[in-house]
């Protein structure tokens, strides 16, 4: 069933589901579009996929849309998303010349029309705004770490960016003082109720493990990410094989190869290469669905999320939501969920999350502890019906709007 804002309230609590519509009805009959580059496979679709039925829940004419291209496409915007998060890019005029044609081909099928709201999410599509005179608000979304983005892919896209109304980012830290367009914080969150997130029994949680030859019985250390250079999936290897020596577990490493990153396959086969040895306690889970990664999450005795570049980290927000303590890095978003030593623990290096992983495989009360807080936490401040009500605040704020 598509869900309902209502059904959000034993949660939430009804002060906050009033406040929600009570501030949605100036938009009421309003037209706001998304645009992204895929319907699934990555967080922003995630996200996307719930909030947009809300929004139209609550009477907003809210509709989505993703772009239309080819792999060689996807191959410059890939390149274009690493160095927007600081990799070195070579922007020849041929990778120019791809990403401009796509959107411009995008722009003359009518990926925008007669909307009354444009919101345009992370690096793929930003550029649409070049082909459209604008008459209503255009924000841009950025979802991804653009702390020190590439000078090169900045200067670029830049142009781009400073066509629109505002920009919403999701840490303080990701500000541009030298852009002059305005700069809205709003993080992303997960949707409770969803598959990846539901309830799930204990009979559930062990026939998916057993489904995927997971045995249940030993201790879990979960990874769940695309099979991205970011997310360093290869020191992840290199954590378990210290925890492993000093405390007998398994290593799960989930993940989904998707049609904007064409890089996930190579990383894929070096996973596979490098974990050749460990076929019996490492398990690389391709492309699994939302309950077998909400059953692996709630089996899980500890996540890790050892990105080097994070823009937020969903994934982070689920296990925590799950009760569960996660060891990540500063990466992006994560020490906004990870409070160091509450709701899991953060590091810096290879040696501190062995420590912390071991520290928390022994000590079943910490885990729980942790795990307590770390619920806690996402309901007060990672939950879908918080971005429905920041994203309504934006969108109220540009009424009227003139041009």
């Amino acid at each position: 069933m598509p869900p309902k804002l209502n059904n959000y309230r034993k949660i939430v609590g009804k002060e906050t589901i009033q406040r929600i519509v009570e501030s949605a009805k100036p938009l009421k009959g309003k037209d706001v579009l998304h645009v992204n580059a895929v319907s699934f496979g990555g967080g922003v679709a995630e996200i996307l996929n719930t909030l947009v039925l809300l929004m139209t829940d609550v009477g907003i004419k809210a509709g989505w849309r993703v772009l239309k291209a080819t792999p060689d496409f996807f191959f410059v915007t890939k390149e274009f998303h690493n160095a927007m998060q600081g990799s070195p890019i070579s922007l020849t005029p041929r990778k120019r010349k791809t990403y401009m044609e796509y959107i411009h081909r995008n722009a003359l099928m009518h990926i925008v029309e007669d909307n009354d709201f444009v919101i345009i999410h992370d690096p793929q599509p930003v550029a649409l705004i070049k082909y459209y005179k604008k008459e209503q608000p255009w924000i841009w979304r950025c979802h991804i770490d653009i702390t020190t983005p590439d000078p090169v892919m900045w200067n670029f896209l830049a142009p781009f960016i400073r066509r629109y109304d505002a920009m919403i980012i999701t840490d303080k830290k990701y500000r541009k003082e030298e852009m002059d367009i305005r700069q809205e914080i709003i993080t992303p969150t997960i949707n409770p109720f969803s598959h990846k997130n539901r309830e799930l029994s204990d009979k559930e949680v062990r026939r998916i493990l057993y489904e995927n030859n997971i045995d249940p019985s030993k201790p879990i250390i979960t990874q769940v990410s695309r099979f991205d250079k970011w997310k360093d999936p290869l020191g992840v290897i290199d954590i378990y094989r210290r925890v492993k020596e000093k405390f007998d577990c398994q290593l799960l490493m989930v993940g989904n190869i998707v049609d904007d990153d064409p890089e996930g396959k190579i990383m894929l086969n070096k996973l596979q290469e490098k974990t050749k040895e460990y076929n019996d306690d490492i398990h690389i889970i391709t492309n699994a669905g939302d309950l077998t990664v909400n059953a692996i999450q709630r089996a899980s005795t500890v996540i890790l999320q050892k990105s080097i570049k994070e823009g937020f980290g969903m994934t982070v927000t689920e296990a925590l939501w799950k009760g569960k303590p996660v060891i990540g890095t500063h990466a992006g978003g994560i020490p906004l969920q990870v409070i160091d030593g509450k709701t899991g623990f953060l590091m810096d290096s290879i040696e501190q999350g062995v420590d912390a992983c071991v520290k928390l495989l022994k000590n079943e009360k910490l885990r729980e502890t942790m795990g307590t807080a770390a619920r806690e936490h996402v309901k007060k401040n990672f939950l879908i019906t918080k971005h429905l009500e920041n994203y309504i605040k934006l969108l109220n704020s540009f009424l009227p709007y003139k041009v």
